[in-house]
């Protein structure tokens, strides 16, 4: 492999990626200002000149439990560092960006009825032989990008599908009660699923339009030109300032609502992990940006019993009280009082709701790892909804 790719934006050419020298160097080969890469990189005509992976293309590089799996398939054959993972993953990378690829070939297709209802002890093993090394997903937690299949809708659609490993017994069914914790507080999310065995939780991608064109999605790490190694660092206040610094004017109060709605339910569900690359913006060229769907909420104290928040919020990592929130509402977000508590309101409502759900089921369960999953997940949301 030569040290060189071309980037592309919606399928026309818009730069080329060089690494040499031990730099890696972006530059722009279009005056189209709509064909910018980044939010934080426009078209110009200097170089973006970089010693470490722009944030932007290192945040289509895979974490973890991907990165493990395609460094072991890969390490005896060709260079696996950044520049070396990408070029590997080029191929499978579709969106508003893509890259120059050998192959139009997309990978094959799943039916959403076998991914979810299949009784296969080890599906989820065979979908990461199949998908692995086409899944440019950042994350540690065990998933792939599988394209699905809908019958219905007579097309084929990408959808995120995790699973667990024995650190975090469950991890599927705690994100999808979370999940519907954030739902029910009329927070934006991609359309999810949960296995009948409940050992995988689906996500569809929510970057595609209804014409299967791309949307632009960047996290906060690439928003605030940060490595991916730096995603705990920061705070909520630093996530605010960057969504009034990007998101459009005419989406701005929205947005600003939907985050500290989304950090109500992070305490209340004690989502310790709730780092700069799980919030992100979603734009269609520069004039309509939004903030993203959210994503990755997930009850870590269930696991970790002491666990603390991933940023600090009011100068500090500790879980906040309804009293402290609502003060954050106002000081770093700017709702009105009647606003804060409207929104504090509703995500109790809602967490109260998926409460009763989770008490009603921990009665009934025969499955002693679920039952010791959802009791915890029951113990938390009792202390937090005052």
């Amino acid at each position: 492999m030569d040290n060189l790719l071309k980037v592309y934006c919606d399928g026309e050419l818009s730069g080329k990626l060089v690494f040499e020298n031990g730099e890696y160097i972006f530059s722009y080969e279009t005056d189209k200002n709509a064909h910018f890469i980044s939010l934080t990189m426009p078209v110009r005509s200097k170089d973006y000149i970089h010693t470490k992976l722009h944030p932007f293309f290192e945040m289509h590089l895979p974490e973890g439990y991907l990165l493990s799996i395609i460094k072991k398939h890969f390490s005896k054959i060709t260079q696996t560092d950044d520049f070396g993972i990408l070029q590997l993953m080029t191929p499978s990378i579709y969106g508003r960006i893509s890259y120059e690829r050998k192959s139009q070939e997309r990978k094959e297709v799943l039916t959403i009825d076998r991914l979810l209802h299949a009784k296969e002890e080890n599906l989820f093993d065979e979908l990461v032989q199949r998908f692995a090394l086409s899944s440019p997903l950042s994350g540690v937690q065990p998933k792939v990008l599988a394209r699905i299949e809908d019958k219905a809708a007579l097309r084929c659609e990408d959808y995120i599908v995790k699973s667990w490993g024995e650190d975090y017994p469950q991890l599927a069914l705690n994100e999808y009660y979370c999940m519907e914790i954030v739902k029910g507080a009329d927070i934006p999310v991609a359309d999810y699923y949960i296995s009948d065995d409940e050992k995988l939780f689906v996500m569809k991608r929510f970057d595609v339009k209804e014409d299967g064109s791309y949307l632009g999605f960047e996290d906060m790490c690439v928003l605030q030109a940060k490595q991916r190694d730096d995603k705990y660092d920061g705070s909520y206040e630093q996530i605010v300032k960057t969504i009034k610094t990007f998101v459009s004017p005419a989406y701005k109060k929205d947005a600003l609502m939907q985050f500290y709605k989304m950090m109500v339910i992070n305490i209340l569900v004690q989502n310790g992990d709730a780092h700069l690359k799980n919030f992100g913006l979603l734009y269609d060229g520069i004039k309509v940006i939004k903030l993203a769907p959210a994503y990755d909420v997930v009850c870590t104290t269930a696991y970790i019993q002491n666990d603390i928040l991933a940023l600090n919020l009011m100068g500090s990592k500790k879980w906040w009280s309804q009293k402290y929130m609502l003060k954050f509402a106002q000081e770093a977000c700017g709702l009105s009082t009647k606003e804060a508590i409207s929104c504090y309101d509703l995500c109790v409502e809602s967490a109260k709701k998926v409460l009763g759900r989770i008490e009603k089921r921990v009665l009934d369960e025969k499955n002693s790892s679920k039952k010791e999953l959802l009791s915890k997940m029951a113990m938390v949301l009792k202390q937090t909804i005052v």
